[in-house]
C-alpha cells in the first residue's frame, strides 16, 4: 500500500461528503455542537496551541487523576485541536494497515480505547466490526458516537468515569496515544486484557517522554513495554510501509505464572543490564589481552 492508496482511502472512509477531512470533520463538529460553522472555523484554527495553554494554566498535579478527569470534561477545545491533528498526520493511514490485518483473523468485536473523535472507530465500522467506543471526555464520547450512528453505524460508548470494560468480551482492541496521558498506563494494560478475548489482539501506540510541545504527556518513561510479556501479551508482526510510524501488537497469551516471572526478570532487568555486560567483558577482554613484543 502506497501513501496515495492510503490517502485515498483514509478520504474515503472519514470524508464521504466532502472528501476533505479537515472540512468533514469541522462540518461534523458544527452540527454536532450547534454552532455557525464560521464559527467552527474559528475554534479550530490555533486549537492545539490553546488546548495546551488550558493545560499549562490548570493543571498542577499532572499525577492527580480527578484533576485529570476535570479538564478532558472542562472544554470541546480538545474536539478541534484533534481534528487539526487527524487533518495533517498520516500516522493515522496505521488503522487501514491494522484494519486488514484485523479483518483476517476471526472475530469481529473491537474496542477503540481513548476513542477521540471515532475516526479510527469508523474505519472499522466500515469493515464490518462491532465497535465499542471507551473514553473519558463526554464531549468527545458523545461525538465519537454520534459520529458513527449517523454514518448507520451501531456502537456502544463506555464512559471510563463511571463504567469498567467487560470482561473477555472483544477480539481487537487498539489504544492510540492514550497511555502516555495516564498515571498508571500498567493498571489500564491489565485491564484491556482483561476485557480481551483469548488470542484477541491489542494494537497500542505511546509515545512515551519529557516533551515539551506536549506537557499533556505525564508518563515520561515507557513502563509499558517492559511489562508486555509478563502481563500475558506477546509481540506479534505487521508490516507497515515506511511512511507510517508503526504501532507495536500483541496477542492475549495464556502465558504461566513462572513463565511470566522470567518474562518480568528479563524485560525489566536483564534487557537493560545484557549488552552492558557484554560491552564491560568486551572491554576486559581487550584490556587483558596478551600483547606480543
Amino acid at each position: 500500500m502506497d501513501h496515495a492508496f492510503l490517502a485515498a482511502e483514509w478520504n474515503r472512509i472519514i470524508a464521504p461528503r466532502t472528501g476533505d477531512v479537515r472540512t468533514e470533520l469541522v462540518q461534523d463538529a458544527a452540527e454536532f455542537l450547534g454552532i455557525p460553522l464560521a464559527e467552527a472555523w474559528l475554534r479550530h484554527a490555533g486549537a492545539g496551541d490553546r488546548f495546551r495553554e488550558e493545560w499549562l494554566r490548570t493543571i498542577d498535579n499532572p499525577r492527580d487523576p480527578t484533576a485529570l478527569t476535570q479538564f478532558y470534561n472542562q472544554s470541546d477545545t480538545e474536539l478541534f485541536e484533534l481534528i487539526e491533528w487527524h487533518a495533517n498526520d498520516a500516522i493515522h493511514y496505521r488503522t487501514l494497515v491494522l484494519r486488514d490485518l484485523a479483518s483476517s483473523r476471526p472475530g469481529r468485536s473491537y474496542l477503540d480505547y481513548g476513542s477521540g473523535i471515532g475516526n479510527d472507530a469508523l474505519v472499522f465500522a466500515s469493515a464490518g466490526f462491532d465497535v465499542t467506543l471507551a473514553d473519558i471526555s463526554d464531549c468527545l464520547l458523545s461525538f465519537a458516537a454520534w459520529r458513527c450512528r449517523r454514518r448507520g453505524f451501531a456502537v456502544r460508548p463506555i464512559d471510563l468515569k463511571r463504567e469498567s470494560l467487560p470482561a473477555d468480551s472483544f477480539d481487537v482492541v487498539l489504544c492510540f496515544d492514550v497511555l502516555e496521558h495516564i498515571p498508571k498506563p500498567v493498571k489500564v494494560v491489565r485491564e484491556i486484557r482483561s476485557a480481551l478475548r483469548p488470542h484477541g489482539l491489542l494494537l497500542v501506540h505511546a509515545p512515551f517522554g519529557d516533551d515539551p510541545v506536549h506537557p499533556l504527556h505525564v508518563v515520561e518513561r515507557d513502563v509499558v513495554t517492559p511489562r508486555m510479556r509478563s502481563l500475558g501479551m506477546l509481540p506479534t508482526r505487521c508490516h507497515f510501509p515506511s511512511f507510517i510510524v508503526a504501532p507495536q501488537l500483541y496477542e492475549k497469551n495464556d502465558v504461566s505464572i513462572s513463565d511470566r516471572a522470567k518474562y518480568y526478570c528479563y524485560d525489566m532487568y536483564m534487557s537493560f543490564w545484557h549488552p552492558r555486560l557484554r560491552a564491560v567483558i568486551r572491554r576486559a577482554r581487550r584490556v587483558l589481552a596478551p600483547t606480543t613484543a
